[in-house]
């Protein structure tokens, strides 16, 4: 890779710095919730992003904020809550972040977010030997969505002119139970986990109509707290430059 020809002074500290983790000097003085410690928020009932496998937690968002902890020189912690007890603890100032958070007008007046990592669609699917072809076909049929998830919201506001059954569910697995014996019609989702979850169970999924909205996912913090959240896109920005978040991508979506 060709070096960018600038002063010598400043390309030996860039290079001094890197190799000293770069931001981890924030350490100390982040504007975190604990000193020393990036507590962050998670809902381990959405895989790939956040589960537990024997016991332990799994998944992209567990592995992503363990670099950007790192990165930062600070002791990730992960607490527990539901989806939506994770934003409610946020805003209390409870937590320091959420990862892989939709951004949306409505939350950006609640919060902020760092820069977007992920880009999806949300999507309707249903599966390859449905007849259903088109919205208006899911008049008076059961629709899944993620309890108080964006996709939940999106769900009631695009398919509101419509008299589908939108039912909502704590947890991918009673879902995907409901799915398995053939409760459900269709499954308002993104691209990302429809995919995933198409490939895992084996599952001829399709959408209707096509890709309908762009969805970015980014780490939200707390309304204000703009010294965490450059922080944070400092983090992401260097793992973007190193391929890690590439890498990231690559373990747990394809």
């Amino acid at each position: 890779m060709k070096i960018p020809e600038i002063p010598v002074i400043i390309a030996s500290i860039l290079i001094i710095t890197s190799f000293s983790g770069c931001i981890s000097s924030y350490g100390m003085d982040s504007d975190t919730v604990t000193p020393g410690v990036l507590t962050i928020g998670i809902t381990p009932s959405l895989p790939p992003l956040e589960y537990y496998e024997n016991g332990e937690l799994k998944g992209y968002d567990i592995d992503l904020m363990k670099e950007i902890a790192y990165k930062m020189g600070l002791k990730p912690e992960f607490k527990i809550y539901s989806y939506e007890g994770a934003q409610k603890a946020l805003l209390n100032g409870e937590i320091d972040c959420i990862p892989s958070t939709a951004i949306s007008p409505e939350r950006k007046e609640k919060m902020d977010f760092s820069r977007a990592y992920v880009q999806t669609y949300m999507v309707i699917a249903v599966f390859e030997s449905s007849s259903y072809r088109e919205i208006k076909d899911l008049n008076g049929k059961n629709v899944a969505v993620i309890k108080n998830t964006y996709t939940e919201d999106w769900a009631n506001f695009y398919l509101g002119s419509t008299t589908a059954n939108i039912k909502p569910y704590e947890s991918v697995d009673s879902l995907m139970s409901d799915v398995e014996s053939g409760n459900l019609d269709a499954v308002v989702t993104d691209q990302i986990h429809m995919d995933y979850y198409a490939h895992k169970n084996n599952l001829d999924a399709r959408m209707i109509s096509e890709k309908i909205t762009i969805i970015y996912w980014a780490i939200a913090v707390k309304k204000g707290n703009n010294g965490l959240q450059d922080q944070i896109n400092d983090a992401l920005f260097e793992l973007e430059e190193d391929e890690a978040l590439y890498e990231l991508r690559n373990k747990w979506y394809d």
